[in-house]
């Protein structure tokens, strides 16, 4: 576009000028007003008589009266004034609190969608955002101490049948990651060979009936989901020789591989896969819709350390490193630990009832329970320990 030269000095200072106002004109309002969008008030100008309707004072103030609707009974204050001719005329303002009609609607509409949203939850349509976790770890079949093997064998079943229960009220339709994280039988290597003498069966007898136990966990979660995700780590008690000979040389990874082949001699468990760690290796990663779970038995690292090992793992650009949520037992007792850069630690209680070597050393006992939590997109949700 072609620019025209300026002609004078008027025409200068004429095109110096600012542009016009172009804002909308504001209403005409009553003598009072405030309107934050959903809620305010509006002072009348004297009146010598109470209307029937403040419609006219809200369109006075610029709003609709099908939209916006006075709460409660105006604010009042009146006076006399000397009307002429000796008259007396009692007149009085009035201060009325208005909102807009459509907010209580929209905030009882808030609280049914969020129960829609709500008992969606419970539907039968496959989730694949998100899958629903069971943890355990620690059964150490074989143990003499506490209620011994029939309490562990009775508290897994138990523990099992509630966390389907659970299943079918949080997660109905999503996947099921099954994790175990060690220790699954007592054995007879730990303290040297010292536990034989407090254990009740033999190392097959223990490993017979860890595998036959995994075999009715996984038909009964795999009756009623769609995928099921079967994951094991090996513990220190489950190793089968000391000196190792692998580190995964154990009898849980061992029976992990015995019941995959149960399950396809079987047939009919084609949506159930199974997971170990490589050769040699302890530690276990999954990606559990959108989030990386890692699962250590966590006798590698000392108690408490647990960050300090995780953070080493991610220097050295392990895959468990790269966790959110890290699982492992070992220790018996339940602990959570949530950190600010968005991971999460859960050590898993027992599923054996106590030690009286640590009861005779501390005082305590054992709270054995499973873990069971809604994971996916990054994070988790519904955590709750089954007993």
């Amino acid at each position: 576009m072609r620019v025209q030269p300026v002609s004078s000095l008027t025409d200068a200072v004429e095109a110096t000028k600012p542009a016009p106002d172009v804002r909308r004109a504001r209403p005409e309002h009553a003598s009072g007003y405030e309107w934050d969008g959903n809620a305010g008030f509006i002072q009348t100008g004297p009146l010598s008589e109470r209307p029937r309707t403040w419609d006219a004072f809200i369109l006075d103030s610029g709003l609709d009266p099908d939209e916006v609707e006075v709460v409660g009974d105006p604010q009042v204050r009146g006076w006399d004034s000397n009307a002429g001719d000796g008259n007396i005329v009692r007149m009085h303002y009035y201060r009325l609190t208005v909102r807009r009609r459509t907010l209580k609607r929209d905030l009882d509409e808030l609280v049914k969608a969020a129960k829609r949203v709500r008992r969606s939850v419970n539907t039968e349509q496959a989730n694949t955002d998100r899958a629903f976790l069971v943890a355990l770890g620690d059964l150490q079949l074989g143990k003499a101490d506490g209620d011994g093997v029939e309490g562990t064998v009775a508290r897994f079943l138990d523990t099992t049948a509630q966390a389907v229960a659970r299943y079918k009220r949080v997660a109905k339709g999503a996947p099921i990651y099954l994790v175990h994280l060690g220790d699954c039988i007592e054995g007879m290597v730990s303290q040297g060979g010292a536990n034989t003498w407090r254990t009740t069966l033999t190392t097959t007898e223990q490993v017979r009936l860890y595998r036959r136990l995994l075999i009715e966990q996984i038909k009964a979660f795999s009756a009623v989901t769609p995928r099921l995700v079967v994951a094991g780590v090996p513990g220190n008690h489950d190793e089968a020789h000391r000196p190792l000979h692998t580190y995964g040389d154990s009898w849980a990874i061992d029976s992990i591989a015995a019941v995959r082949d149960a399950l396809d001699l079987a047939g009919t468990y084609e949506h159930v896969t199974m997971h170990a760690p490589e050769r040699d290796e302890l530690t276990l990663t999954l990606d559990v819709c959108g989030t990386i779970v890692g699962l250590a038995h966590g006798h590698q690292w000392r108690a408490g350390q647990h960050n300090t090992w995780w953070a080493k793992q991610a220097h050295g650009r392990q895959p468990i490193g790269d966790a959110d949520l890290m699982l492992s037992g070992h220790l018996h007792h339940l602990r959570i630990e949530a950190t600010g850069s968005d991971k999460t630690f859960v050590q898993v209680p027992a599923l054996e009832s106590g030690s009286q070597w640590w009861k005779h050393r501390t005082g305590e006992w054992g709270q054995p329970g499973i873990v069971t939590a809604v994971v996916g997109g990054g994070s988790w949700s519904s955590l709750e320990v089954l007993s």
